[in-house]
């Protein structure tokens, strides 16, 4: 596997930040009821997909196998409460 750069690994984690926040700021919009509908739902749901699938490559980067795990497990329930929602 080639080396990765460290401004790309900076660049990831930024990315997981913004992410995080945003996905954040959207749950509680959506449990104060301000926009509680289900496309809104839909697209938390895939931040968080989008999320744990970036953690997942930068934990796999830094080599740490449980926290890569951990994020594995939690990309599948979302994935799974995604499927689960749109049906």
């Amino acid at each position: 596997m080639k080396k990765v750069k460290e401004k790309d690994v900076r660049i990831l984690e930024g990315f997981c930040v913004m992410t995080a926040v945003i996905a954040g700021v959207l749950c509680v919009l959506y449990l104060f009821d301000l926009l509680q509908n289900h496309w809104f739902l839909n697209f938390i749901l895939g931040l968080g997909v989008l999320l744990h699938v970036s953690l997942t490559l930068l934990f796999l980067i830094r080599k740490k196998r449980i926290l890569t795990a951990s994020s594995v497990v939690l990309l599948v329930f979302y994935i799974v409460s995604l499927i689960y929602f749109n049906i």
